[in-house]
């Protein structure tokens, strides 16, 4: 198939720089998710790949073939969009055998591979019906058959479950993720949906502001955040973020003094532990790193989701599904201080401690 290069791209929107020195190797056959906030620049990064857009300056490579400036049907790449983008009057099976027909592929073998196609995302008894007979998710997978009939070298999917309900996208996920596998086309997916990337790819480039903040594994991203960025952008409830200071080892902030952080001593720090490194103490613990108010419970089946007041701010932290305290109750709290982090408020950076 083929790999994707990336060597010192800009791109730039008249003053507004949109992708900034961006250097990134997709590997062939390879997920990679390009995750981040809306504006951070992945659907530009992926433009560019498809010849939606031209880079400012830096050069992009398909495997050993420079492809600035080559016209996006030279390029052997397949997008699938947010909206299902299908031909309404059109048959499933002519919107699927659509890029082979402009290509002029015989009928024979073009009902052959569309046929093959159909089997694999589930479609071979629809390919009589208009898309408005059909459901959500059976669109997108037209939408997928018809980039997959191609065979193209690269798979570009900008967003393609946003617009379905949230057990669709659970479905589709997974559809997506063992299609890839079966088919084993290198793919670029971009999303701001944390869930998605975490789950589908085999490794996320979380982007902010134009540039990457960090590339690695899913199991990486969340538990090795090199920034504070991503420290906060990964994780559902997000990871708790804690303004303050550290002095010889021990963080001090609004409502919360936490020893045993390393031998540490750095002024405008951030201190960041996630909702599962912090649960509330038993009465048979003894020390505990702190007592607050209980501002919201919220028990999401598995586990109970409980904040406290801490200073001017709020915790969260993960509960078993029994817990049954009540709002304004005060609990005890500890926090697993092997499992902090700390983050140069200024840099933005990880403090190693």
């Amino acid at each position: 198939m083929a790999s994707v290069t990336f060597n010192n791209v800009y791109k730039k929107f008249g003053e507004f720089l949109a992708v900034a020195n961006f250097n990134l190797e997709i590997r062939d056959k390879e997920f990679l998710v390009l995750l981040g906030p809306s504006g951070c620049g992945k659907t530009t990064t992926m433009r560019m790949i498809a010849g939606l857009e031209e880079a400012t300056s830096g050069d992009i490579y398909i495997d050993t073939d420079r492809i600035n400036g080559v016209l996006p049907k030279y390029r052997d790449v397949a997008m699938v969009f947010q909206s299902y983008a299908l031909y309404p009057h059109l048959t499933v099976e002519d919107n699927i055998g659509y890029p082979l027909k402009i290509r002029k592929v015989p009928p024979a073998e073009r009902k052959r591979r569309i046929l093959e196609v159909a089997r694999r995302v589930e479609l071979e008894t629809m390919l009589s019906r208009l898309p408005k007979e059909l459901s959500g998710g059976q669109r997108q997978r037209v939408a997928l058959a018809r980039a997959i009939v191609r065979t193209p070298r690269v798979f570009l999917m900008d967003e393609p479950l946003s617009n379905l309900d949230a057990k669709l996208r659970t479905q589709m996920r997974a559809e997506l993720k063992h299609l890839q596998h079966e088919l084993q086309v290198t793919t670029i997916y971009v999303t701001h949906d944390q869930i998605e990337a975490m789950t589908l790819a085999h490794r996320v480039a979380v982007m902010n502001k134009g540039v990457i903040e960090q590339l690695g594994t899913p199991r990486e991203i969340y538990s090795d955040p090199r920034t504070l960025f991503v420290a906060g952008f990964i994780g559902s409830p997000p990871m708790n973020l804690i303004p303050g200071e550290v002095g010889d080892g021990v963080f001090v902030s609004d409502g919360l003094t936490l020893g045993g952080i390393g031998r540490a001593t750095h002024s405008h720090t951030v201190l960041g532990v996630r909702p599962e490194d912090v649960h509330v103490a038993g009465a048979e613990e003894g020390d505990v790193n702190l007592v607050a108010p209980i501002y919201s419970v919220e028990l999401t089946g598995e586990n109970t989701l409980v904040s406290v007041r801490l200073g001017g701010r709020l915790m969260t932290l993960r509960a078993d599904k029994s817990f049954a305290g009540q709002i304004d109750q005060e609990i005890g709290i500890k926090i697993a201080t092997d499992r902090v982090f700390l983050f140069d408020g200024e840099t933005q950076l990880r403090i190693d401690f």
